[in-house]
């Protein structure tokens, strides 16, 4: 047992003497250390890279820093041991130099190392990247137009968007930002990311995105903009559509004619019409326009231009070209010199001056075949010839028409020669008394 004790009471002394010679030992290490080597390197990393660049030439020439590649360096420094040995990356920054920038544009710049105790002197080794590249430019404010967007709406049968009235309220955008930036901006779009099914009728919605648009149609980063006004009204009108054939129409033909065998051939064949009213009627053919009967010949062609009056274009179909079917129609020519005068004021007496004319008719090849100058009717309808002068003659229209034919017509200019003049009055004595007579002439 004495054994025993003599040895704990010798560990206890020995450790003890041991511990105080290990203290002893880094007090003289921290003392050689400080004497000898007061100075160490010392390698920081992640040190924050601060873009703030008030003061600097770049701030007094107006200009903004709008990107840095680099967001934080490792540095090595060298200061007294004292002093360097609790710095982190928390007691020190990284400035951006940018004493001699004075215009816009992308820049490679180096870095001013700084600590956050300025009582604080080290050296810097080395920092890693050494530089930057930073793009500076200016903030401008531009006004663009707002145009509206709404990629998820749908229109229920018969119903379409009327784009002359989708808008944005407001219509026009503040946007500030990097002038080059802005400068890429073609277009400004409110839009709405809104699902609307089978939209029928007028309706208004938010927009929830501004979407800004290059020249090539790509979208732009809208991270580097300031809106003046963060939400649009979007104006949805719709309209009442229908798509529907075209026709054309037939003007001077006689009463007996019937136009409805005629065949053309148009270089469309429907056009779809919209109009704001839901109660408008459509039409079940359009009419792009009439053809004069007697301009009507073998190898007609004419272009016309659409006028849809009241109804919204929404083929946008600016001309048709319509061109006669004449695969089973043939021509002969045919002179005349029977006139028939009809409708001619009693008060005047008119004379045909011209004696024949030469026509062309047109028709089925069998029926043409067929036809002689005695089924050709000649008529000068002279109503309201009472107003030309007297003693003068004029050119008055003919009509042709076919009475046995109701699908030949004549496709001459035919006009004749009218004089006019006014009926003769003869008075003559009786044994009663003075009596008028009239003589009447006969008009050709």
């Amino acid at each position: 047992m004495r054994l025993l004790s003599n040895i704990k009471n010798g560990f206890k002394k020995n450790l003890s003497l041991a511990i105080y010679s290990l203290i002893a030992a880094i007090l003289a290490w921290f003392v050689i250390s400080m004497t000898v080597y007061p100075s160490i390197p010392k390698t920081i990393e992640n040190i924050p890279v601060e873009l703030d660049i008030s003061g600097t030439a770049a701030s007094e020439n107006g200009l903004s820093l709008i990107s840095c590649d680099v967001s934080s360096v490792d540095v090595q420094i060298k200061g007294n041991r004292a002093e360097v040995g609790n710095l982190s990356s928390e007691n020190l920054k990284a400035r951006l130099v940018a004493d001699n920038v004075s215009t816009t544009g992308t820049k490679k710049l180096g870095f001013e190392i700084v600590g956050t105790d300025e009582n604080i002197e080290f050296e810097v080794k080395s920092i890693r990247p050494d530089t930057a590249t930073v793009v500076f430019d200016k903030y401008e404010t531009l006004e663009f137009a707002v145009t509206p967007e709404i990629p998820n709406i749908t229109f229920a049968e018969g119903k379409t968007l009327d784009t002359e009235g989708f808008s944005c309220e407001p219509e026009v955008i503040q946007i500030t930002g990097p002038s080059a930036q802005l400068a890429k901006i073609s277009e400004c779009a409110a839009v709405s990311n809104k699902e609307i099914n089978l939209l029928d009728s007028s309706h208004i919605v938010a927009s929830d995105e501004i979407k800004l648009y290059a020249e090539d149609g790509s979208t732009i980063d809208t991270s580097a903009f300031k809106f003046d006004t963060p939400s649009f009204n979007i104006n949805i009108p719709v309209l009442t559509q229908k798509t529907v054939g075209l026709s054309v129409g037939i003007a001077g033909a006689p009463s007996n004619f019937n136009s409805d065998f005629l065949k053309f051939d148009l270089s469309a064949d429907s056009i779809t019409l919209a109009s704001k009213s839901s109660q408008i009627e459509f039409p079940d053919k359009f009419e792009i326009g009439t053809i004069s009967l007697k301009d009507l010949d073998i190898g007609f062609t004419k272009t016309f231009t659409i006028d849809t009056q009241d109804f919204k274009n929404m083929s946008n179909l600016e001309a048709v070209t319509v061109t006669l079917d004449d695969s089973n129609l043939d021509r002969k020519e045919f002179v005349i010199n029977d006139f028939k005068v009809i409708n001619a004021p009693e008060t005047y007496d008119f004379e045909v001056i011209t004696k024949s004319l030469d026509i062309v008719v047109v028709g089925p090849e069998d029926i043409i075949e067929e036809i002689t100058p005695s089924d050709i009717v000649a008529n000068i309808n002279l109503l309201n010839a009472d107003k030309i002068p007297e003693s003068e003659t004029f050119n008055w229209d003919i009509t042709i028409s076919f009475p046995k034919y109701d699908n030949v017509w004549a496709v001459t200019q035919t006009n004749a020669v009218v004089r006019k003049t006014a009926k003769t009055t003869q008075t003559s004595g009786s044994a009663d008394g003075d009596d008028t007579v009239t003589a009447k002439s006969k008009a050709s």
